[in-house]
């Protein structure tokens, strides 16, 4: 009789080195040493018991060379195995920070440089996504914002939505046929965040204040982005509430970080026991 296996008691390492967390490795690099013009990048990590997860990162999908594309091109973890399959997030990173744009450009011909912006920036979505399909996130967003900040919203709305979380954002997520003020009442009083971009162009507007002070009166987790200094004046008499609460610049720090953040908080945020 063949010797009984218990699983449980079976002893493995997990994949890693000391200077190389995640083992990184650049496989291909066209154009990426240019400043401008188009390029793509593609490496590979390990992660927990898997070992290659391949990652695409490219400029090549549109035809401005400023929208930057992260596609997860292999992963088992996520039922990824073939180019037909290929999950992906479009960024675009000149929206909250131009500066930001070229900082992978800027770390060709350093290979720690490199490795450390794909490790800091790029590994730990693709491992957010691993673990929600495992775990879904709870928290819902409502993104608020003038029209013209659209395109940015946007871009945050795509990230969230890659990780899994659910989001509302104006009359794109509005039902057919609906109320816009009705929407709105009720999209607020569902969502668990509200996510809001704030300007001068922000308090000039009637259902943008109307949102936000719908929001505060809720009770909801207010994240709010925007430079301070622009708006600091208008922080007064009903919106008040707002002086004493951190206004995030994400013109300071990249789209990827700022999305890491916002993730990290509300991940450590619903793990906290009831």
């Amino acid at each position: 009789m063949a010797e009984r296996i218990d699983l449980s008691q079976v002893q493995y390492r997990v994949i890693e080195t000391d200077l190389n967390k995640y083992n990184i490795k650049i496989e291909e690099n066209h154009g990426l040493n240019e400043r401008t013009g188009f390029w793509w990048l593609v490496f590979t990590f390990n992660f927990a018991l898997e070992k290659g997860i391949k990652v695409r990162l490219t400029n090549f999908k549109y035809i401005e060379s400023t929208k930057l594309t992260m596609e997860i091109v292999r992963c088992v973890y996520l039922g990824i195995k073939s180019e037909e399959k290929v999950d992906s997030l479009d960024i675009e990173e000149r929206l909250a920070n131009p500066g930001k744009l070229y900082q992978i450009n800027d770390s060709v011909g350093w290979p720690e440089k490199l490795r450390k912006y794909l490790e800091e920036n790029i590994v730990p979505l693709v491992i957010k996504k691993i673990r929600y399909t495992k775990y879904s996130p709870q928290f819902s967003f409502f993104l608020s914002n003038k029209s013209k900040d659209k395109p940015l919203m946007e871009t945050f709305r795509n990230g969230l939505k890659f990780l899994g979380y659910k989001t509302w954002l104006d009359i794109d997520d509005m039902p057919m046929a609906a109320n816009l003020q009705g929407a709105l009442t009720v999209a607020i009083e569902k969502c668990d965040c509200f996510l809001v971009w704030l300007n001068k162009e922000y308090f000039q507007n009637n259902y943008c204040k109307a949102e936000l002070l719908y929001a505060n009166q809720l009770g909801k987790v207010i994240l709010a982005f925007g430079d301070y200094e622009e708006i600091k004046h208008l922080l007064r008499g009903e919106f008040e509430f707002l002086a004493n609460r951190p206004i995030y610049d994400a013109s300071k720090s990249s789209f990827l970080e700022v999305l890491r953040r916002i993730d990290e908080a509300f991940f450590e945020f619903e793990n906290l026991p009831i």
